[in-house]
């Protein structure tokens, strides 16, 4: 049996561009947390996925398309224990699909590059890419296109907070309108901040271009982030709904908890 874990992910910077092919160019600088999904992989007769609520699992899509490429002649039984809150702006499919192609590519004798494994992922989702490494990147194109950061940073703490109610991704890019402006410098200290350990720097410069349209779309999550914003550093993770506090004090922990038991609430670190 193999066992894979498939860790979610925050947005330190997202910034959303003009559309080309349909899709939306961004600079997406990705950093994994270790709340994570896990999933055990054995063979079998058929492709099964027990565990699975929702009809058309992409952890079943990733399977398949695997098995398919590699002209594979037995099935998976895949077992899935979910951590990560579905449709959060934390990539818990997508990471899902990744772990599912790792732990495929394990089971079945390594068979697939990791030049391969990036292909299979780019067509399963554009943030599916990036979880096959899990690692610090700077994601472009429609996300698809996985540049590695290589700095060494230290880790550090994160308070997550997903309101009940949740949000269309689709929806948010919609409403999401263009500026032209250019966030190269704000990415280059974010990554300067890591590298130096300094979160002043690093909580100065974290932006995510589809705060504004998701919040104008949810109520439950404009009240939440305009009443957290006024006692701390909170952001936006993808196209939410899920916010974080990065480094929160007990004073923050304690405030969320106390008034906000009804979200999903998570103390985390980056990994």
């Amino acid at each position: 049996m193999i066992i894979e874990r498939a860790y979610a992910k925050i947005n330190l910077a997202l910034e959303v561009m003009g559309i080309k092919d349909g899709y939306h160019m961004v600079n997406n600088l990705m950093i994994p947390i270790n709340l994570y999904d896990e999933i055990s992989f054995e063979e079998s007769n058929d492709i099964e996925l027990v565990n699975n609520t929702f009809p058309d699992n992409i952890i079943l899509k990733a399977a398949k398309l695997f098995i398919e490429k590699y002209n594979i002649k037995s099935g998976v039984k895949m077992v899935l224990t979910k951590n990560i809150p579905s449709a959060a702006g934390l990539a818990g499919g997508s990471s899902d699909a990744a772990a599912t192609l790792r732990g495929l590519n394990k089971l079945f004798g390594n068979i697939a590059t990791k030049e391969e494994l990036l292909e299979l992922a780019a067509n399963l989702g554009s943030d599916v890419p990036f979880f096959i490494d899990m690692k610090l990147a700077l994601c472009v194109g429609r996300g698809e296109i996985v540049k590695p950061c290589n700095i060494k940073y230290s880790s550090f703490d994160i308070l997550l907070i997903k309101p009940q109610s949740g949000l269309s991704t689709k929806d948010v890019y919609k409403a999401y309108k263009y500026d032209g402006s250019n966030k190269e410098d704000k990415i280059n200290n974010i990554l300067n901040a890591l590298e130096n350990n300094d979160f002043n720097l690093l909580e100065n410069n974290i932006f995510n271009d589809l705060t504004i349209p998701a919040l104008g779309l949810n109520e439950e999550l404009n009240d939440i982030y305009s009443y957290l914003k006024q006692v701390s550093n909170i952001h936006l993770s993808g196209s939410g709904p899920t916010m974080f506090i990065i480094n929160p004090t007990k004073e923050n922990i304690d405030l969320v908890n106390k008034k906000y038991k009804n979200c999903f609430i998570c103390l985390c670190k980056a990994i």
